[in-house]
């Protein structure tokens, strides 16, 4: 774990951003990631995390609070720091008249990279993203999986330590996101990454961090596991044995009981979720007692939402029916 913020590949403090002294995109966020956290940035539509992309890349600037990458302060003038960041943006284009070699070359150029280690460096992208069959061939006639494997290469081309990717996965079919996840996997050996990914199920695949947005603010930052483990008491499923008549009765108990958000049935299958105050024993004890007053056997009971996207919809539904509380008003931000 970081000792210290110098220690950190990135830190926000107090990170706010405001359009237009109206709205705000992004409210309050203090956000720690240390060197060899794969983080998935998580959040609905109009959650913040482009604006809190944006705000990491140098792109804009905050309103309020402060970012720095590498222990050093990020603004728009600071190249020298995005030279160690490789950033993908959801849809990526490239010049469709150009071919991967001229176009990784271009890039190449950009960073300044000298002729005598440009060259085998786009050798060896291109090889690695699997391109080298293609690299003499217009951009134009690329599949989404091909744009895509580009893009990695040309995210790479400067050796950075810090990869910021935004929906990698998106648009590709099963073959080319497995791809996309194989080299997730291999690059997380020795590199930081950020991956804003509305794929929960590649999250729960390759990150070991979650951060979770809602409306602008930070809900959840911590360990995957921390971030599954919220929901693992809460949510259950019982395969149920028993005449109609009986299980009808016991589901009507049970609703009755105030421990339970939610009683729902399926088939012979019940489904429980518990209210956030309920302790967990207590409450089943309560539904294997109503199933043992109608006779009403158990065949099976296993947890739920123990997979990233269940527990990322519990903290966004809990933040929700919270309201939001803004820290920012027009009037102190103009």
């Amino acid at each position: 774990m970081a000792e210290n913020s110098a220690d950190l590949v990135v830190e926000t403090v107090r990170l706010t951003k405001i359009y237009q002294n109206r709205q705000i995109a992004l409210n309050d966020v203090s956000l720690r990631i240390e060197p060899g956290h794969v983080l998935g940035l998580l959040g609905p539509n109009g959650a913040g995390k482009t604006t809190l992309v944006r705000l990491i890349l140098g792109l804009h600037c905050p309103t309020a609070g402060t970012v720095k990458v590498f222990g050093k302060s990020m603004n728009p003038n600071a190249a020298s720091l995005r030279r160690r960041i490789g950033y993908i943006p959801t849809n990526p284009r490239f010049p469709k008249g150009m071919t991967p070699i001229t176009y990784l070359d271009y890039v190449a150029r950009l960073f300044g990279l000298p002729r005598n280690s440009r060259k085998p460096r786009l050798a060896g992208l291109i090889r690695a993203v699997d391109l080298l069959g293609c690299s003499g061939e217009p951009i134009a006639g690329f599949s989404n999986g091909m744009t895509a494997r580009l893009a990695v290469a040309a995210s790479l081309i400067n050796e950075p330590a810090l990869l910021i990717w935004d929906e990698p996965t998106h648009g590709l079919d099963i073959e080319a996101r497995r791809s996309m996840l194989d080299l997730i996997k291999r690059l997380a050996a020795d590199k930081t990454l950020i991956l804003s990914s509305h794929n929960l199920t590649d999250v729960d695949e390759v990150c070991n961090h979650a951060a979770v947005l809602s409306r602008g603010h930070l809900i959840f930052s911590g360990s995957l596991a921390d971030l599954k483990g919220r929901i693992r008491k809460n949510h259950f499923e019982i395969d149920l044995e028993g005449d109609q008549k009986a299980v009808s009765k016991s589901i009507a108990a049970i609703k009755s009981s105030s421990e339970f958000k939610s009683v729902n049935l399926r088939q012979r299958r019940l489904e429980l979720r518990l209210g956030d105050e309920a302790f967990a024993p207590a409450a089943l004890a309560t539904v294997c007692m109503a199933l043992a007053d109608n006779k009403v056997n158990i065949l099976a009971i296993r947890t739920l939402g123990q997979q990233t996207e269940q527990a990322f919809l519990d903290l966004v539904e809990k933040d929700e029916s919270k309201g939001f509380t803004r820290l920012y008003t027009p009037a102190e931000a103009a």
